[in-house]
């Protein structure tokens, strides 16, 4: 079954299937068998490759699509009894799940099988040709297997150097990231298609406008509610928290209390009790604080924290983890805050990031748009937008507030705070 995705801006926007750039250009002809029945279907298959390349819920080609049709399974047919003779070779197997995917396209019965099992044998023979799992990617991504397909897309990514890949493969990976609501990642394959000269293209330029429009600017002078700012999500037995206008997610025990997340006075606030813990006469709860902000101009990151190492004795620790190349980490002692309960006792660490090239990026994950049912329709989607993040250089700050005699279950929750913490 396909996937219709369909993005709401300003008004409605309808994005078509993506074109399959993993074409016939990336077949190494001359590694082919060189029998003529095969040299003959590749070279049909570049004819016909523009009338086929992507499925299309209307035929509007001057040429019949039951000729294309037969062409593609004639090709295949030839091409299916060559790999009788010649099993493991990589260009025929990639051309032929080529032929099979473009004929999928144009609802040929079983072809999609045929196309899979092809980009596997080829997985399997050739587990260093990235094409394989490129060609069998894209296939997935113009199916209702979209998270398959952009997490195959994303394993290429990390493993590659970006400048190594070919341009059509940054084709498909873009087409990829915004069926699977993913538009940094969008915006950063256009980035890189830029930047190694692609040839310009209707449907890059399509792709990469609606990506930007999904993220609203950041207004300072705005009153942003909380929902706005933070969204939360489970995470296994814990509770996420992400903030993309603030550059950070964080992870919440089950059982600590929300106080607060908002944007107040200019600041992203985080606000947790955790616990409770059994003091010396009483059950306790220490408090986690995150706070992030702009800095204020001449600012700088010791200043800020300054700020907080008042009300008591401070000296420097080494946090558990630092979530910046530095940080700022001092801890303080308050005399009998807690009375027979214990000093209280203060863990800050403060520390910086600057502005990402393509802020979001570090959050985004595949996710599926509904599945249509030919019975019932195409299913309509509308991604939610996000706001874009704060501008310019972040400060954070992270603290916990506790009494001496619970220092050992709150250092807990801290070290669990701070090891979840994620910031771009």
């Amino acid at each position: 079954m396909r996937t219709l995705l369909v993005l709401l801006a300003a008004f409605l926007l309808f994005l078509p299937a993506p074109r399959a750039c993993a074409g016939v250009a990336a077949i190494h002809a001359d590694a082919l068998p060189q029998e003529t029945a095969v040299l003959a279907a590749l070279d049909d298959v570049r004819q016909i490759e523009p009338f086929c390349s992507a499925w299309a819920p209307d035929w509007k080609f001057p040429v019949p699509k039951k000729d294309i049709v037969d062409r593609l399974e004639k090709d295949l047919g030839f091409l299916n009894l060559a790999l009788k003779s010649h099993p493991n070779n990589t260009e025929l197997l990639l051309l032929a799940g080529l032929v099979a995917h473009y004929a999928y396209n144009l609802d040929v019965p079983q072809t999609h099988d045929q196309a899979m099992s092809a980009f596997d044998r080829v997985r399997q023979s050739a587990p260093t040709d990235l094409r394989g799992q490129w060609f069998q990617a894209s296939l997935q991504c113009q199916t209702n297997e979209t998270q398959p397909g952009a997490d195959a897309f994303l394993a290429i990514e990390s493993a590659h150097a970006w400048d190594q890949l070919p341009i059509a493969f940054w084709d498909d990976y873009m087409a990829c990231a915004s069926v699977t609501n993913m538009p940094a990642h969008v915006l950063r394959a256009s980035s890189y298609l830029d930047r190694l000269h692609a040839p310009a293209s209707p449907q890059h330029a399509f792709l990469a406008d609606i990506a930007h429009k999904r993220f609203d600017p950041f207004d300072p002078a705005k009153a942003y509610e909380p929902r706005d700012v933070w969204q939360g999500a489970s995470a296994g037995p814990e509770t996420q928290f992400t903030s993309t206008a603030c550059g950070v997610r964080l992870q919440a025990h089950r059982d600590w209390t929300v106080n607060q997340l908002a944007f107040s006075n200019g600041s992203c606030v985080a606000y947790f009790g955790t616990g409770t813990y059994k003091a010396i006469t009483r059950n306790l709860r220490p408090s986690i604080l995150m706070l992030v902000q702009q800095p204020k101009p001449g600012e700088s990151l010791q200043d800020l924290s300054k700020k907080f190492l008042k009300g008591g004795t401070f000296e420097p620790f080494t946090p558990s983890r630092c979530p910046s190349s530095a940080c700022i980490a001092m801890k303080g002692l308050q005399p009998e805050m807690y009375k027979v309960d214990g000093d209280g006792q203060a863990h800050i660490v403060v520390f910086e990031r600057d502005q990402p090239d393509f802020p979001g990026l570090l959050f985004e994950s595949p996710s599926v748009p509904p599945k249509s049912d030919a019975a019932e329709g195409p299913k309509f989607f509308h991604p939610s937008q996000t706001l874009q993040r704060i501008p310019g250089k972040l400060y954070y700050i992270v603290l916990i507030d506790m009494a001496a005699s619970i220092e050992e279950p709150a250092m807990k929750d801290f070290d669990f705070f701070l090891q979840n913490l994620a910031v771009e």
